[in-house]
């Protein structure tokens, strides 16, 4: 069981994991209710891929809020999420940020950070939250990032959700200062001539 909300007894946490995961799946059934019943045009798809964002955002939040993080831990949105564009059935892409000086490694800190972090995700799961994560530093995202273009796409598509925006605007910074643009170019018209 994930340790979300930190109620004071088991009971009261299972109450409250299955109070949320039914204020997200009613949520969810009534905008994928409220397209079906609408007129299907462009314009209603992507308010609905708008709308489902923002439920996603919203419980994300709260989750975030009670998974008691590390200060200068980040919440970011990535791929399609992170471009506020979530279709029904696609996986949310986060990525949890951690704040210079802080890592999963070892050590007491790294302990209860790996703790607050794998309660934080599987709170999302016992919600029905369909998480993809990745946890890492700035750096790491940015050496990731100069090795990889799925990587730099990613990053590139990324959305501040919650945490320390102090962070994010620095994580910004590291990905946009990896980036080649022309590299880029080519090796996404390579990618999508391999597709």
């Amino acid at each position: 069981m994930s340790a979300l909300l930190q109620p004071s007894t088991p009971r009261e946490a299972q109450r409250s994991v299955a109070a949320m995961r039914t204020r997200f799946r009613d949520g969810k059934t009534a905008l994928l209710d409220h397209f079906r019943e609408s007129r299907a045009t462009a314009l209603a798809a992507t308010r609905l891929t708008k709308a489902l964002t923002r439920h996603v955002d919203s419980h994300l939040a709260e989750l975030w809020e009670h998974a008691v993080m590390p200060a200068g831990a980040t919440l970011v949105a990535v791929g399609g999420y992170g471009r506020a564009e979530l279709f029904p059935y696609s996986d949310v892409d986060v990525l949890v940020l951690l704040p210079p000086g802080m890592g999963l490694d070892a050590g007491d800190d790294a302990e209860r950070l790996r703790a607050a972090v794998e309660g934080f995700l599987h709170a999302c799961w016992d919600i029905g939250l369909e998480i993809g994560s990745s946890v890492r530093t700035i750096d790491e995202c940015a050496d990731l990032a100069r090795r990889d273009v799925t990587v730099q796409t990613a990053l590139l598509e990324s959305r501040f959700l919650c945490g320390s925006r102090r962070v994010y605007t620095a994580f910004r910074r590291a990905a946009d200062a990896v980036m080649d643009p022309k590299a880029f170019l080519v090796a996404k018209t390579l990618e999508m001539r391999q597709r």
